[in-house]
């Protein structure tokens, strides 16, 4: 089974376009990925690979052809203060029902009440990495990328991980706080090792 999904990733980041627009419209529609949906999937995450502890933390990923701005009046809606570009936004949360489980320890501040958000536009490559992190990598938030991802990542499949609500923290009604440039927290790490990999899952 993985032997076939890595096939699947490797033909999706191949052949990209072109694979797509040979097949029929809802053919093509499964094999990209859904759009305007909320993924998730759980991550666990070590700040370095010799590390023996790990935090438990949860993966959203949203794809949208075109920019979403928050607005609606329900309390459940995108929050005013966000945009979401075309391509693939990725929130990294604490895992909602699990307690600390590591991730104070590892990733100080980061609760279920707070997020980390980072977008890749479709149209452009995004690098990321930071100082004494080695060469950065580049990302594009291209359907084929967001194609890899979903069809390398079974939990990402399952129907109950799949909502058009935003995640909580996201929410109009929640007073989560948006972290940035935490300290043991790096998205080359979550991207490299435990998302973009093809080897392994």
């Amino acid at each position: 089974m993985k032997k076939i999904f890595k096939a699947i990733v490797f033909s999706v980041l191949a052949f990209g376009t072109f694979m797509f627009s040979s097949c029929d419209s809802d053919t093509q529609e499964i094999l990209a990925g859904p759009t305007n949906i909320w993924c998730n999937m759980p991550v666990n995450y070590k700040d370095k690979d010799d590390s023996t502890q790990e935090a438990k933390l949860y993966a959203y990923f949203y794809y949208t052809e075109h920019e979403v701005k928050g607005s609606g009046s329900s309390a459940t809606s995108l929050k005013d203060s966000i945009t979401l570009p075309a391509g693939l936004t990725i929130v990294i949360t604490a895992a909602p029902t699990t307690g600390d489980n590591g991730v104070s320890s590892i990733i100080n501040g980061l609760t279920s009440s707070a997020y980390i958000i980072k977008s890749f536009p479709k149209d452009k490559d995004t690098s990321v990495g930071t100082e004494g992190e080695g060469d950065s990598i580049k990302v594009n938030g291209s359907r084929a990328k967001w194609a890899a991802i979903y069809w390398a990542k079974e939990d990402l499949r399952k129907k109950e991980n799949q909502s058009t609500t935003p995640p909580y923290q996201l929410q109009k009604s929640s007073s989560a706080t948006e972290l940035t440039n935490l300290q043991n927290f790096s998205w080359k790490r979550i991207l490299s090792n435990y998302l973009l990999s093809i080897v392994g899952e």
